[in-house]
């Protein structure tokens, strides 16, 4: 849809605090107004946006990993994933903590029948491939749920810290794309490493 596609870009730009809704509509080339019958608000648009975005994103990832791709490659794929999804959209994090920490309905909704089964699937299938990686190397096991949450949240710390990231660690803009990108190559192998994979 045109209307998400020039938010989305506005959004990029911008972030959602400093888009303007008539920048939108331009960009659109629709009427301000047609904005507002089908949004309602900015925050209504961002919404939209972030819902096309996570469908488009989080059906393929759950599928990856309730897959019987070995474990390391999921973990490859997941890191890539991410990292390219937060580097096309950068204002999309903070949006999903933000909207998600206020209105769970948002997650809710998002995760439907359909998505939960999915998910429920892929802690499953995700348990199955831990335990045996534990078998082999003769180590606790470790629950799918922190295996995921681990995850999640090494790929997304830096893209929810980047200003901190750049004060504490010194960094400028073209120093902190490549620590980034250095991150998007060296945690794979990282997270592999603990898992003795």
């Amino acid at each position: 849809m045109r209307i998400l596609d020039a938010a989305d870009a506005v959004f990029v730009r911008r972030g959602i605090d400093g888009a303007r809704m008539q920048e939108i509509a331009d960009r659109a080339r629709v009427n301000k107004a047609l904005l507002h019958y089908y949004f309602k608000s900015k925050a209504g648009l961002a919404r939209a946006v972030w819902l096309r975005i996570a469908s488009s994103f989080v059906p393929g990832v759950l599928q990856m990993l309730g897959s019987d791709l070995p474990l390391k490659d999921k973990i490859d794929g997941f890191v890539n994933a991410y990292h390219t999804t937060l580097t096309r959209h950068p204002y999309l994090l903070a949006f999903a903590i933000w909207e998600s920490a206020r209105r769970p309905d948002i997650v809710r909704d998002f995760y439907s029948a359909e998505r939960g089964k999915a998910a429920r699937k892929m802690i499953g299938t995700l348990q199955r491939q831990l335990d045996a990686q534990a078998h082999v190397t003769d180590t606790p096991p470790v629950p799918a749920e922190q295996f995921l949450v681990t995850l999640v949240g090494s790929c997304l710390f830096p893209f929810a810290s980047r200003s901190m990231l750049t004060e504490v660690l010194g960094l400028g803009p073209r120093a902190l794309k490549r620590f980034m990108d250095q991150r998007r190559r060296d945690l794979p192998a990282f997270l592999k490493r603990a898992l003795e994979l």
